[in-house]
Parts: C-alpha cells; structure tokens; sequence
C-alpha cells in the first residue's frame, strides 16, 4: 500500500510541476519500470500457492524480476518513438536498457542460488529431460548476459577490442537469452506450477519481450525510417574532426538540429552505423553531420571520408531540444558537443528565449574550431552571447565562472549541456544544487553502450 501512495504521490508532483509537458511525459517511461517490478513482486506475494516456503518464494521472485527486466531491455531496444518520448531521449533509453540489464543479472544470481539450495527443488538426479533442460538454459541465460554487460564496460571492450559494430552484433542475441529465462522459468517455477493466475501474469511478461524482439528482428530493421544521401562535402576542420555534408538522393528525412542520425557509409571501406548529432540542415534537404574520431570506426571514417561516397541515414532520433526550455537559457557545449547547438543556430530561429548564453569549453583556442560558426550567429541572433572557455588556459568551466559571466542561475533558468559525460555529470550536479531543478538541466549522453 505504502508503495502505492509513493507512486501516486510522485505522478501528482509531476503534473502539479509548471514545465512542458515533453517534459513532464519522460518520467512516464521510468515509472512503468518501477512501478511494474512493484507490481510482480505484489502479486506473487498475494497470490503465491500454499506449501511453498518463504525462502523459496523469495529466489522465484528475483528470478520473476529479472526476467521482467530483459523484457523490458527488448522493449527499450525497439527504438520506437514512444518509447523514446516517455523516457526523454533514446540516450536515456539507452541508459535504462544498461539498467535492467544489469539488474537483470544481479537479480539472476541470488535467484539460483537460493532455488538450487532450496528443499522444493529437485535434486539433480531426480530432475526429469524437461528439468535438464530448464536448468541449462537458465545457465545459458546468466552467462549469455554477463557477457554482454562485460563487453558494454568502456574498459573491457577496449581490452578484448571490440568496436562498435561488433558490439552492436552481439547486442542482438539479448532476445534468446531471454527466452532461454523465460523457458527456464516455466519448466522450473514450482510457484508458477501452483498457480494459474501467476502463470497468465508471466506468459504475458514473456509475450511482451519475445514480441518486442520478434519486431526488433524482423520489422524494426526493414521499416526504419532510412533515407539514401551522397557525401557532397567533407571538411577536416581539427587533426581528430570531421564536417560532413551530405545531399539527399531522394526525399531525404525530415531533420532539424540538436536531433541525431545513425549514419552508415559505404565504398570500398564497408559499411558502418555509428550516431551523430545533426549539426545543420538546408532548404534542399542537405545534412551537416560533425564527427570526432574517437574509436577504431570513427577514425577510419575521418581519414577515408570522401566526396561522392553513398551513404545511408536512420532516424531522426533523439529529445535534446531548446523549446523544451523558458525565456532565460544557458547553453553549455564541450569540444564535439558544440553539434546541436550548431544545429539550432544556423539553421533555426531561436529568438524565443529573452537571452541565450553559450559557454564553448575546449581545451585551447587551437580546438575551438567551430568558434567562427557560433560569432557569427551571435551577430545574427541579439539574444545570444557566446563565451569561449579554454580550459588549458583557464581551467575548467564552473558554475561561479557561469555566474560571473552570464549572471545568476535562477530556479527558473534552463540549462543545456553536450560534452564529455564527466563535463556533463559535473555541471549537473553543481547547477541541481544551485537549486536549477533537475527537469530543467537538460544533457544528450552519447552513451550507447
């Protein structure tokens, strides 16, 4: 009951908050999570048959929880639009994706220790062909998912070596393992067996999730929203930046700045899907993409680049978006993360907000290679002032230096950031506790790992 009134409490709060409502909608996405594992764990409590020990019980609903967690990875792996707008951005799609997953194992572990140790579960030798069965696939489940949380860690995929489109290959798998859990489940569950209420409730778990990666496999991928350009332009502004501009060979897709695309690009170097921010758009349907080369892909993207070379865009994708924002905005971009703002300035009218100050933080004037783009859009825009932050000579951006130099940071101000996710994690948490609430501290996370 008290779980109830928090719920409701909290969803009263949201709507009560004066603020858009794109914004007020992302909380929704985060709360069916939570409020659907409160709601398992419920039921199974309600309705757990007679004769089944506390402890037992307890192993049976980590177990039930964390196969409600891999459905919820496939649902969060769709990329559909409505997904994407109740949790506010597919980076924070991204982020819950990474989420259960890793609760979904942690929740497996004790699972099966406590099952396998159990009184009511069968021995070993007096497991049936179908027992067997359930117990390898349930091994097969926990071990299929601790190796793609280990090759999703930024250090262990560095170490074995595994690039970006291999990683995203072996991400496809994550719709067997779960069903390998949810079989595991069935043939294994003596609180499942006890009780056709809770057998319904787990066969609806397991159509949602073999649903959501039945539409992953075999209609997300034909029906994406794709649109076929050519390389017209390409720029290499700094020795690790690439400006790319690309022409629509047909309808193109209807892009706006501060949104991103995966961009697959082909020739004799292969094709490769990796996301960037739309850094501009033109009349003609035209698309500046601004690319960093960070990893083994991206750098073979910068120095194989060409004119002429045909390319492939999916999307848009992506809520990082100033009219989500009041009339008083602060703009923070970090090296790369200058993209969106690129794409809101030359492209879009942003005379809305009363004043716009965008702080541009790179490590010396040398980087600073889009400076020029963004002086002169301030001559353009009297709304906005653009302060340069080199932060080898300066050191690094801090909310008293945003406050010097831009004025106080009210509770009523809204603030954008685009950088390194240290940058962005710090800034954050300064402004949240400069008393910006956090709805209004706005961040793109290129975190899809």
């Amino acid at each position: 009951m008290s779980f109830l009134v928090a719920i409701a409490v909290y969803v009263i709060r949201i709507l009560r908050r004066p603020m858009d409502i794109r914004l007020k909608l992302r909380h929704a996405g985060p709360l069916a999570v939570v409020s659907g594992a409160g709601a398992v764990v419920a039921a199974w409590s309600k309705l757990r048959p007679d004769g089944i020990a506390t402890s037992y019980l307890l192993g049976e609903v980590l177990g039930v929880l964390a196969v409600y967690l891999m459905t919820w990875t496939t649902v969060l792996a769709s990329r559909l639009s409505t997904v994407e707008r109740c949790f506010g951005g597919l980076d924070r799609v991204y982020f819950w994706h990474r989420l259960c997953g890793i609760w979904s194992l942690l929740l497996f572990i004790p699972h099966t220790l406590i099952t396998s140790g159990s009184d009511q579960a069968a021995p070993t030798e007096e497991l049936t062909a179908s027992g067997e069965a359930g117990r390898a696939l349930g091994l097969f489940a926990a071990l299929g998912l601790i190796a793609l949380i280990l090759v999703s860690l930024a250090r262990v995929s560095r170490l074995l070596r595994v690039g970006y489109r291999l990683w995203l290959v072996t991400h496809r798998f994550i719709g067997l393992l779960l069903i390998a859990a949810l079989v595991h489940g069935w043939l294994l569950d003596e609180v499942l067996a006890g009780s056709a209420v809770l057998r319904v409730l787990y066969l609806i778990i397991s159509a949602v999730g073999v649903t959501a990666y039945g539409y992953d496999e075999l209609l997300l991928r034909r029906r994406a929203s794709k649109a076929g350009y050519v390389v017209k332009e390409v720029l290499r502004p700094g020795p690790h930046i690439t400006d790319v501009l690309l022409t629509p060979t047909g309808a193109g897709s209807p892009l706006r700045g501060g949104q991103f695309v995966y961009l697959s690009v082909g020739g004799e170097h292969r094709w490769r899907e990796h996301p960037f921010s739309v850094a501009g758009t033109s009349p003609d349907g035209s698309v500046r993409l601004t690319i960093r080369a960070r990893g083994r892909d991206t750098r073979r993207l910068h120095e194989n680049l060409r004119p002429g070379l045909p390319a492939v865009v999916n999307g848009p994708y992506g809520m990082f978006d100033h009219t989500l924002g009041g009339t008083r905005q602060i703009w923070i971009a970090g090296g790369i993360g200058v993209a969106p703002f690129l794409g809101w300035l030359t492209t879009e009218r942003v005379g809305e907000p009363s004043r716009i100050d965008l702080f541009y933080c790179v490590g010396a004037e040398a980087d600073a290679v889009f400076l020029a783009d963004l002086v002169a859009a301030a001559d353009r825009l009297p709304n906005l002032e653009v302060h340069p932050v080199f932060s080898q000579e300066q050191g690094r951006l801090t909310i008293d230096r945003i406050e010097v130099e831009a004025g106080p940071v009210t509770p009523d101000t809204h603030v954008f950031l685009c950088g390194p996710a240290a940058m962005v994690a710090e800034l954050g948490a300064g402004l949240r506790r400069n008393g910006v609430p956090r709805d209004y501290v706005h961040a793109e996370h290129f975190e899809f790992r």
